[in-house]
């Protein structure tokens, strides 16, 4: 039974090992690229799973090929709830040489319990060792487990009362074991990160902390939890070294435990990659691959392959490479040449993955903000990473081509739209024949005049338009039926100041409607509200309601003698 299982378990983990076909190794520069533009080409490879549970068990076997010297698993809660937990697990992964699998509160998921009878298969026996206590970890999970690895065979010694406990409690026997084993040499450094916020730094050092073995414990932004304190006493290291900015951990906390070096950057990205530049600048990890996460579970069981294969852990978001790991990788062009992105394409999408590979970032298209325009619009794009030039195109026709910065703005300025519908393509390259687009589909604005206002009574909408640009659009309220708001022209010819707390809300511009060739005074009105909840409906007397937030801004930008349009 046994011999079945590890075989369908390893065909399921290879095909999701190899899921993502790479591209060449690190390509070299066939041109000269432009000052400003951020390059990385690496071979990418994606350890990747259905859930989190899966993507752990995928990465313990790229971990241990074969299942093969494992006398020792950990395990951690995989629930979102559970996750502070297992962050400081990463030493203990280096003294008992284990990787670390994911259980659900009340059960094991099917990969994880294939995982282990695997382990058992290849190894005989198999000790499981449960981080968290039984919020985290049930004991009815802790039965469902001996039933797979043997009674006896799962212990659960890190149960802290929290996280601060239980990271101090990792500490003591990493310790422990490390002391009483002569091929392990614990270095004489406690690496430190907020326990409550700094989750994705924890993790970044948890790659570390698993290659070298130094503890991981826990602060807050203003303390030093007593067990932290405790910890460092008992540990007496030579360098506190602490991960994130004064934003997680604050100068006074910084001092208070007796810290000799921070690494930070301005974010989790910017750190991760400070991080790891000073883990290879100590010779901690090694400069030639690189995991990515983006997901906390993820980065937990992926640090584990990173420390196996020396790699830092760098992080990115799921549809655009960070500019902080673009930038950190370029540095190192010239020795990086593959990554190992770690979970799906829901965590990290396939764009993400050739973008890793050498492939430009789908340009953002910021402006315009809306699928309608007028007959002008602004057209600003942002850029992400291997980009240098953006080309702009309405419908078949090249509108303009513009140098670009990677992790810019684009601004194509004032663009002619089409009168009819039409798309907008903006391409994004490079040098060497990198492309990707965004696009969206466009419609005209019928309006009156090259500044006026148009009211939609069909959708409730309020639509600004000047010197032939929709600037803006606004939801509104209508006359109710019986008081329907007339389908006319008509001027702006007076404006008010009047009390926010009145049924006209803090701004009036008056509507003077046309007849003939004259605009007459009426009641009718451009107005705030005292009643916001009407917004979107039938309910006024036959005046145009705004948000009071809303008219508050539009008010200043109409001028005396501006037309207004109301329509069906």
């Amino acid at each position: 039974m046994h011999g079945f299982r590890v075989s369908a378990l390893s065909l399921t983990l290879c095909v999701a090992l190899l899921s993502v076909s790479s591209s060449a190794l690190a390509a070299t520069r066939t041109t000269e690229w432009a000052s400003g533009t951020v390059r990385v080409s690496v071979d990418a490879t994606r350890v990747s799973g259905a859930t989190r549970y899966d993507t752990a068990a995928a990465i313990a076997q790229a971990s241990y090929p074969g299942w093969a010297d494992v006398s020792n698993v950990v395990i951690a809660s995989g629930l979102d709830k559970s996750l502070a937990d297992p962050l400081a697990a990463g030493g203990l992964c280096w003294a008992y040489d284990a990787p670390i699998l994911l259980v659900e509160d009340t059960s094991v998921p099917a990969s994880t319990k294939a995982a282990l009878e695997a382990f058992v298969s290849a190894n005989t026996t198999v000790t499981v060792t449960v981080v968290g206590g039984t919020r985290s970890v049930s004991q009815s999970c802790v039965s469902a487990l001996e039933a797979i690895v043997g009674e006896g065979q799962v212990l659960r010694p890190f149960a802290g009362v929290d996280r601060f406990d239980t990271a101090a409690l990792i500490a003591a026997e990493v310790s422990r074991v490390a002391s009483s084993t002569p091929s392990l040499e614990m270095p004489d450094v406690v690496l430190v990160a907020n326990g409550l916020d700094g989750q994705f730094d924890a993790l970044a050092l948890s790659a570390i902390s698993a290659r070298i073995g130094a503890p991981v414990l826990f602060a807050t932004l203003s303390s030093v939890p007593a067990q932290t304190s405790a910890a460092l006493k008992a540990l007496t290291p030579g360098e506190i070294i602490v991960a994130g900015g004064t934003a997680v951990v604050s100068s006074k906390t910084y001092d208070a435990l007796g810290a000799s070096e921070r690494w930070a950057g301005s974010n989790r990205y910017g750190t991760a990659a400070v991080v790891a530049e000073r883990a290879i600048g100590r010779d901690w990890l090694e400069g030639s691959s690189f995991g990515v996460a983006a997901a906390l579970p993820d980065a937990l069981t992926g640090s584990v392959l990173c420390a196996k294969s020396g790699m830092p852990l760098l992080y990115t978001s799921h549809t655009r490479v960070s500019a902080e790991l673009a930038r950190f990788v370029e540095k190192r062009e010239s020795q990086m040449s593959s990554c190992t992105v770690f979970g799906g394409t829901a965590v990290i999408s396939a764009d993400t993955v050739k973008q890793l590979e050498g492939a430009p970032a789908r340009p953002v298209l910021n402006a315009p903000r809306s699928t309608l325009t007028a007959k002008y619009a602004r057209v600003t794009v942002t850029t992400g990473v291997n980009t240098s030039e953006c080309r702009l195109y309405a419908g078949d026709k090249l509108v303009a081509t513009k140098a670009a910065n990677s992790y810019g703005t684009v601004d194509f300025g004032r663009v002619a739209m089409p009168a009819s519908g039409e798309k907008l393509r903006v391409e994004a390259g490079n040098p060497e024949d990198g492309l990707a687009s965004a696009s969206m589909t466009i419609r005209r604005l019928s309006y009156p005049a090259s500044t006026c206002i148009v009211v939609d009574k069909s959708d409730f909408r309020l639509y600004w338009v000047k010197s032939d640009e929709l600037i803006s659009s606004y939801p509104v309220a209508i006359g109710r039926v019986g008081m329907e708001t007339p389908v006319a022209m008509w001027q702006i010819l007076a404006k008010y100041q009047t009390d926010p707390a009145s049924v006209y809300g803090p701004r009036k511009m008056r509507m003077f409607r046309q007849y003939g060739s004259s605009f007459v005074y009426t009641a009718y009105a451009i107005h705030g509200t005292n009643e916001p909840w009407v917004i979107g409906t039938k309910a006024s007397h036959g005046c145009i309601r705004m948000y009071n937030s809303d008219v508050l801004k539009l008010y200043p930008q109409v001028p005396i003698g501006t037309l207004v349009q109301t329509r069906l």
